[in-house]
């Protein structure tokens, strides 16, 4: 079962009506716990992967609480390490093969959704040490970690909204006109995934499946046809990717709101974005704002510290830093590196770009550059192609795309042969 699927649907619509009925906040907390354990239960599938688990969240919140009442930085930076070190070797990343034994990597370890637990930790443990967070308990903190909503792929949450609206726990809706939207939403965001979004990604598979075998040579197709597969192979995936996880995201904070729990908004018309990165703050938006406040901003803060007569060249570095660690947490292999590598040169060519336009025209002529409609125009299809390059890359291995890469190539040359 997963967030958007009929049976999950289904359960939402009969406990829903029953959640109000529980009388007490604590009540209905443990219901919701319970709930999370029995969502979470369907993807761990044995002891040692609870126990691997249970380490991985329980050294957050006693880390945090340590560092509540006695910040160190050399604690903070030795555990950091050990967290992602360890989230690396969970996921059996593609380049530990040349660095450590088979026998290391064979686990039998699965923690499903260790990649957003990995965020939401990294945010508790910081702010914490900062005095942001005051008063977490075990209990509070677990359900954080552990809610079902946001389990699988987000929204990523920070503590002190989870906790306001855990430590109240009412269903919001209190009129019919309200839980008649949260409906309308959910079953909109039902429709973009398993309608929308599924049929473009039909058209991306089969525009993948004929370019591949194309390059493996395959029969034999020319090259408009080459052009035009590949076109909607380009185009599909990234519209593929905002209707799923948009979708998903509708279902996930609707549902959630249903129960009482209030998530953040992910996505705010990413497709209008006029550079990448304005487009972080649109598209999986509590990604963006994550990747701003714990390696953006931290990483120049220090470069700043350190070197300050190169902060403001050095801020391109950090962008183009946070954005190829933020591509690589997407998954293991080599082409998440070459996304998120794409990404952090988009970024920080965004921002070079801006600082020469603020050069020759001002403060009052860049207002006047960001004003004029035609440049906004050019902008925004210049993003979005840009981001179609990246998701190309992020849905196929290095070999496909190259592959496909090359199939394109040859295509291009056989226009321009006589």
């Amino acid at each position: 079962m997963t967030v958007g699927s009929q049976g999950f649907i289904v359960l939402v619509a009969a406990l829903s009506v029953v959640f109000p009925l529980i009388p007490g906040v604590r009540a209905r907390q443990i219901a919701l716990a319970a709930g999370s354990l029995s969502f979470l239960s369907l993807f761990v599938g044995n002891a040692a992967s609870w126990l691997a688990l249970a380490v991985f969240i329980g050294s957050g919140y006693l880390v945090a609480r340590a560092l509540q009442a006695r910040p160190r930085s050399g604690l903070f930076a030795a555990y950091l390490v050990a967290l992602v070190g360890a989230f690396v070797w969970l996921k059996k990343y593609d380049f530990l093969a040349g660095l450590l034994p088979p026998v290391l990597l064979a686990h039998p370890l699965t923690v499903v959704g260790i990649s957003y637990m990995l965020f939401r930790q990294i945010h508790f443990v910081v702010d914490s040490m900062e005095q942001q967070i005051e008063g977490a308990s075990p209990w509070t903190y677990l359900n954080y970690q552990l809610n079902l909503f946001a389990l699988l792929a987000g929204p990523i949450q920070r503590y002190n909204e989870f906790r306001e609206s855990w430590d109240r726990l009412e269903p919001l809706p209190r009129h019919w006109r309200e839980t008649a939207a949260l409906w309308i939403r959910i079953l909109f965001g039902v429709m973009k995934m398993w309608g929308f979004g599924a049929a473009l990604l039909f058209v991306y598979e089969k525009c993948h499946e004929r370019l591949i075998s194309l390059a493996r040579g395959s029969g034999g197709e020319g090259a408009g046809i080459v052009l035009i597969l590949f076109a909607g192979l380009f185009v599909a995936y990234p519209l593929y990717m905002y209707a799923n996880f948009s979708g998903y995201c509708d279902v996930a904070i609707g549902s959630a709101c249903l129960f009482g729990l209030a998530l953040p908004e992910n996505f705010d018309r990413p497709y209008l974005s006029r550079n990448l990165i304005e487009f972080w703050t649109r598209w999986h938006r509590t990604l963006g704002f994550w990747i701003r406040d714990y390696l953006f901003i931290p990483l120049y803060r220090f470069v700043a510290g350190t070197w300050p007569g190169y902060a403001a060249g050095l801020a391109f570095l950090c962008y183009f830093v946070a954005f190829v660690i933020a591509g690589v947490w997407h998954g293991t292999s080599s082409n998440y590196f070459v996304f998120g590598l794409l990404h952090g040169v988009g970024t920080s060519a965004a921002k070079v770009w801006e600082t020469l336009v603020i050069r020759r025209r001002g403060r009052a002529g860049f207002k006047t550059y960001l004003a004029s409609r035609p440049i906004r125009g050019i902008a925004i299809a210049g993003t979005m192609a840009y981001f179609a390059l990246t998701m190309f890359f992020f849905a196929d291995s290095l070999d496909g795309c190259f592959s496909i890469l090359h199939v394109v190539g040859g295509a291009i040359n056989g226009l321009g042969s006589p």
